[in-house]
């Protein structure tokens, strides 16, 4: 009788048992490591009333700014600047008004003069100027040349600089770590709940995924000065699996 009542309290607290007796359990585990792979993007915007020579103002900072990235010791291969949008302005529709004045003569002797306005609406678009830009994206793995990089683009009148973006190298083994481990402890974790329930914990029915996560984004300050220096801390990368263990009789 003792183990039947047990039985049903399990399935009272853990409803989801895919319609057979088990113990089911989360897992979760994280591994620490500090990202070492950086990336960054800008923007290069400018605007003018002829588009080939607004072009020309961005490929000249453009070329300049790629200058310096290899000035900085970042190779060629991990600069991507093939991204150009050009975009023409158009002055919006204006409205006119126009001043009128009425006169009524009331006597001779008398003038009494009323003023009105009336409108005129311009539904003609024209073409002002033309927008151009450019987007450069870099990775390095060097996170000081972060502050070097970042004062020279304020200087070289960058238009948008992104925050960086960080990743590991090796994120996938730490991953596999990281999800080894949150298997053992969710069946650690089931061994614990059968013994606390007085049951014999079974094998493995069911094993799932359900979590994942590895650090992509660090936001930094759009403007730095070369006597700050940035700094990055471990980051987590983490596994979460649900488990389902039979109950033995």
């Amino acid at each position: 009788m003792f183990k039947r009542l047990v039985t049903i309290g399990l399935l009272f607290i853990l409803p989801n048992v895919n319609a057979f007796e088990g113990i089911e359990v989360t897992g979760k585990a994280s591994v620490m490591a500090i990202p070492d792979v950086f990336s960054l993007t800008i923007s290069i915007k400018e605007r003018g009333k002829s588009a080939n020579k607004t072009k020309t103002i961005v490929d000249d900072k453009s070329a300049n700014i790629v200058k310096m990235f290899i000035k900085r010791g970042i190779n060629e291969e991990s600069i991507d600047s093939s991204q150009v949008h050009m975009f023409p302005i158009y002055e919006k529709p204006s409205i006119t008004f126009e001043q009128q004045e009425l006169h009524k003569r009331i006597n001779p002797q008398e003038k009494i003069t009323l003023s009105g306005k009336s409108s005129h609406q311009d539904n003609t678009r024209r073409l002002t100027q033309f927008e151009v830009s450019r987007t450069i994206s870099i990775s390095f793995k060097q996170l000081s040349l972060y502050d070097q990089i970042l004062d020279d683009l304020v200087k070289l009148g960058v238009s948008q600089i992104s925050p960086v973006e960080m990743s590991m190298e090796n994120s996938e083994k730490l991953y596999q770590q990281a999800l080894s481990q949150a298997i053992d402890k969710a069946k650690q974790k089931a061994s614990d709940i059968a013994k606390q329930a007085g049951v014999k914990l079974g094998g493995l029915l069911s094993l799932k995924e359900s979590g994942y996560y590895s650090p992509m984004r660090f936001t930094m300050a759009s403007e730095a000065k070369s006597s700050f220096s940035t700094q990055v801390t471990k980051k987590a990368v983490s596994a979460q699996v649900i488990a389902i263990y039979a109950i033995d009789d």
